[in-house]
């Protein structure tokens, strides 16, 4: 499965290793993708709202998440009712969302990101294809509710499908088929093997219950699967006690573990708490705990890297498609696109306002006076709307209308070795065919490390004398838009600053060599 399916669905693996699976296990081999092998329907409108749930949503990086969640299925967590995901196959994935209020669908496929030339077309049946998108094919199904499926399943086969109503009234139900069960990383053993599991989480206001249940041929089977499904729970308690050890010791040592001694307590307290049963053809496991542990143990195990390498993928894309409407704007009006400034010399809008038409946000456009301040009462509450496209992926600015994606500019005086793409008062920026030290070595768009407004004419001053600003965020790269519509990430401390001030200038006669 793509490794930003598997986000969605973080919580999945951790509850069922939780009560199935060894952590330092090999991994088995995909099951066949012959028959449906694992679905998970969330409530995520009880979820998301629980009190539990307050650190998640007001956390420093909500703004960062909600957009992850959007970029995936087209909504924020706060906008889904429902989410039902099934696996027919490991990359075979249909998801319905179900959201709290009427949307439209085409719209909210417009916006998922995908290949930055690529134009969203619909097939028969009233299938959408959004090439390479996560889910690369949308189906609207009613009002409130819009189908996804990933690119390697039949869009065929997704006209024929209806809006699935919950088997229950879970805030969480995760199932698992034999063949799921199968390739579990774990030798459960007869009778523990052939048995198809579902793990259930009922949220109430201070407790919440998780239930897992193995559901076999026969009760004899179910019967003598209970004492063995209890031997295994400890056996799993035995080892998360050892593992919290290990990593204590590694605390005190002043090192690093990849389980949090917490989180390890929590498990093997849990895991013996459970109370087991047979129940017709069930063996059945469950405890209580408080809905606040659940939610922060969970979270614990989550690693802080979790959106890195999506963050670098989606917003080498975010800069792709920011270099595909600065082309399009010289194709239209014979330069690229710059900052605009009134008769006296004041700034007004920034690029970014004027390439809108060219990344899907005409209407937005329109709605601008192109003669009055990005501060202007009619301007501000216009440019106080998101536009997700200049977000950067896993970097929350301080503010949704705040992008990092910004230009060099040079002042009206500058030396003409020392220009850079725009010039302050300047309403054109130079035509791709006047730029001599070639568009391949000079700078477009560049990710900064300060965050600014996007429709306030604010970028990155450049004279040649000037110290070079901060690029880029914490984890050492920033990213860049040349101006031949290539996208490069750098890290800083493999870029020296010759070839950096060469590639900000675009007629300086430097040789770059990029590293």
């Amino acid at each position: 499965m793509p490794g930003r399916t598997r986000l969605a669905v973080l919580s999945v693996p951790l509850l069922a290793a939780a009560l199935l699976a060894r952590p330092d296990e090999p991994k088995p081999a995909r099951p066949a993708p012959a028959e449906p092998i694992a679905s998970l329907s969330v409530d995520l409108a009880k979820v998301w709202d629980h009190k539990a749930f307050a650190p998640v949503r007001e956390a420093p990086g909500s703004v960062e998440l909600a957009w992850a969640v959007r970029s995936l299925i087209g909504f924020a967590p706060a906008e889904v009712d429902r989410l039902v995901v099934t696996w027919t196959a490991p990359d075979e994935v249909v998801a319905v969302v179900t959201t709290r209020k009427p949307h439209d669908a085409a719209a909210v496929v417009k916006e998922l990101p995908r290949d930055a030339n690529a134009q969203v077309k619909t097939l028969p049946g009233g299938v959408l294809h959004a090439p390479g998108a996560e889910f690369a094919y949308a189906r609207r199904l009613d009002d409130k509710t819009l189908l996804l499926a990933t690119a390697a399943c039949d869009p065929n086969g997704l006209a024929s499908h209806t809006r699935p109503e919950p088997a229950d009234k879970h805030a969480l139900s995760v199932y698992l088929g034999p063949k799921a069960v199968a390739g579990l990383p774990v030798s459960l053993g007869r009778p523990l093997a052939d048995f198809a599991a579902t793990l259930t989480a009922d949220l109430g206001e201070e407790t919440a219950k998780l239930t897992l249940t193995a559901t076999y041929a026969d009760a004899e089977k179910a019967k003598a699967a209970a004492p063995q499904l209890r031997a295994r729970l400890d056996d799993l308690a035995g080892w998360a006690k050892g593992q919290e050890k290990q990593a204590a010791e590694r605390a005190a040592a002043g090192e690093s573990s990849a389980y949090p001694s917490p989180l390890l307590d929590w498990l093997a307290t849990t895991l013996k708490a459970a109370k087991v049963t047979a129940d017709g053809t069930s063996a059945v496991a469950a405890v209580e705990v408080k809905p606040e542990e659940l939610v922060g143990r969970v979270l614990m195990a989550v690693p802080d890297s979790a959106f890195a390498g999506r963050g670098s993928t989606a917003n080498e894309n975010n800069l792709k498609q920011i270099a595909l409407a600065f082309h399009n704007y010289e194709s239209a009006f014979g330069n690229f696109p710059s900052n605009s400034y009134d008769k006296d010399g004041k700034p007004l809008l920034s690029w970014r306002v004027h390439i809108l038409p060219f990344v899907e946000q005409d209407a937005l456009y329109k709605q601008f006076k192109l003669d009055e301040p990005w501060d202007g009462d009619h301007n501000k509450p216009l440019g106080d709307i998101l536009v997700k496209l200049y977000m950067v992926p896993g970097r929350p600015a301080d503010a949704p209308n705040k992008t990092y994606y910004r230009a060099f500019i040079s002042p009206k005086d500058v030396k003409p070795e020392y220009r850079a793409l725009m010039v302050e008062g300047e309403l054109k920026g130079p035509k791709i065919v006047a730029i001599p030290d070639g568009s391949s070595n000079t700078i477009m768009v560049v990710e900064a490390g300060e965050a600014v407004p996007w429709a306030k004419p604010d970028d990155l001053p450049y004279d040649g004398v000037l110290p070079l600003p901060r690029l880029g965020g914490p984890n050492g790269t920033f990213a860049v838009a040349l101006c031949d519509g290539s996208v490069r990430t750098f890290r800083r401390a493999k870029l020296n600053e010759a070839t950096l001030r060469g590639a900000i200038t675009i007629q300086g006669g430097e040789v770059i060599n990029f590293p």
